[in-house]
């Protein structure tokens, strides 16, 4: 069977990286970290037969948004440069990809990003000008001021500080909902479509959590993608008429499956418990 192509990366989550970095070595990144390490009371005792409300992951990603954009909402309101300090996030098209990425960035990020690839072009034309590794230094020094600024608003403002312990909540909550004992079977529910349809025009959704054994799926469509991982995939197999082919599973890899291939079910090895969505496109 031929290789599976594969597209570039459907989701990204520089904004948390941001934030993790920028609180780095503070005691509230702490507090974040200590909460995350702490399951809900009882979780180990929970019944093999357990009902499991699916959606809850998806919901509890959505307000882990909801309060990181809190948290830039207060720091863009009170930082000292908002010409550089500001943080916006924004969905970002990826080539190849039906998903676009959530990139959170500050303006001093973004400026620099443009003069990298501007950078990057006059060397490969022979141009003359500042070589693309000056602004990489110059990126990293502005995300040093940046980690500095937000240490002095976490110990100045209270407001800002409220919203990190609302973050910190949320991370908590998505810690917690890994840790409830998995069912022996992996279960499924379709994503209903709103009032535009599924999310990213895909075809068909569904919001899985999975068990001890692989949750299988039989596609109806030719590309398929997974996002909104919380947990673990440890294999990808891809049944079809024309035989079986294992898939390198990497974060964001969108697959089209050839036109000469039939019948085929995808197969998810994921670790017990872990969410995730899954998407088919036309």
């Amino acid at each position: 069977m031929p290789q599976l192509p594969e597209a570039t990366a459907m989701t990204g989550s520089f904004a948390k990286s941001v934030l993790g970095a920028a609180l780095c070595g503070s005691a509230l990144l702490g507090l974040v970290a200590a909460g995350q390490e702490k399951g809900p009371a009882g979780a180990s005792a929970a019944a093999e037969d357990e009902i499991i409300v699916l959606g809850r992951s998806a919901a509890l990603l959505r307000e882990l948004d909801r309060a990181e954009e809190a948290v830039y909402a207060r720091f863009n309101e009170i930082n000292s440069d908002h010409e550089r300090f500001d943080i916006h996030c924004r969905l970002e098209p990826v080539i190849d990809s039906h998903i676009p990425r959530r990139i959170c960035a500050s303006n001093d990020w973004r400026t620099e990003d443009v003069n990298i690839g501007r950078a990057f072009l006059a060397e490969q034309r022979g141009e003359g000008g500042f070589p693309e590794r000056a602004f990489h230094t110059e990126q990293q020094r502005g995300q040093k001021m940046l980690r500095d600024e937000m240490r002095r608003v976490a110990y100045e403002d209270p407001q800002f500080r409220d919203a990190l312990a609302r973050f910190a909540a949320a991370r908590a909550a998505i810690a917690a909902e890994q840790t409830k004992p998995p069912s022996r079977h992996s279960v499924a529910r379709p994503v209903e479509p709103g009032a535009d349809g599924l999310p990213f025009g895909a075809r068909a959704a569904f919001e899985v959590r999975a068990g001890r054994q692989p949750w299988s799926h039989p596609l109806s469509q030719r590309t398929f993608a997974i996002g909104n991982l919380l947990g673990e995939i440890r294999e990808l197999d891809l049944h079809c008429a024309q035989g079986k082919r294992s898939l390198d599973y990497r974060e964001g890899v969108e697959w089209t499956i050839p036109q000469s291939y039939s019948g085929c079910t995808l197969i998810v090895n994921a670790a017990p418990a872990a969410t995730f969505d899954f998407y088919e496109f036309e």
